[in-house]
């Protein structure tokens, strides 16, 4: 009988964790099949501090907006990225991107980088693809639009 209740007990502690940690996590936009949550509008926000380390001056509700706008102009670009490219078929691509991006930022390594990253709570893959996704923007804006330019 004891046991019974111990597991009743750890039963209900995880579910109760577990919805502390689902109330956390919330909808804040919705862009066709693609939601934002604010846990994308902090990695967002992370991002851009660590593009530019100015945003840091901004005020909260102006950094939001700015990530939320920013989010949303990622998901336009990976949508039309994706009908010409794979990110797959590029990981060569986002090898050399991080290390240019490491390397003008003034670390010394890609380890070094990477603990840079998790100290602000950015995740790796997260900030590779993103450099990816804007490379392969740029080069399909030029591409489409090079024979106009004069």
């Amino acid at each position: 009988m004891n046991f019974k209740k111990y597991k009743f007990f750890f039963f209900i502690s995880i579910v109760y964790l577990f919805a502390l940690n689902i109330s956390e996590i919330k909808i804040v936009l919705r862009i066709d099949n693609n939601i934002i949550t604010n846990v994308d509008l902090k990695n967002e926000s992370n991002f851009l501090k660590i593009q530019n380390p100015k945003i840091k001056t901004l005020n909260q509700n102006d950094l939001e907006e700015l990530s939320k706008n920013s989010l949303i102009r990622h998901i336009i670009k990976k949508s039309e990225t994706d009908k010409y490219f794979k990110i797959e078929n590029n990981s060569s691509l986002g090898e050399k991107l991080i290390e240019q991006n490491y390397l003008n930022k003034g670390f010394l390594n890609e380890s070094e980088f990477k603990i840079f990253l998790k100290n602000q709570n950015l995740q790796y893959d997260i900030y590779r693809e993103k450099l990816i996704i804007e490379k392969l923007w740029n080069t399909l804006i030029y591409e489409k639009f090079k024979n106009k330019v004069k």
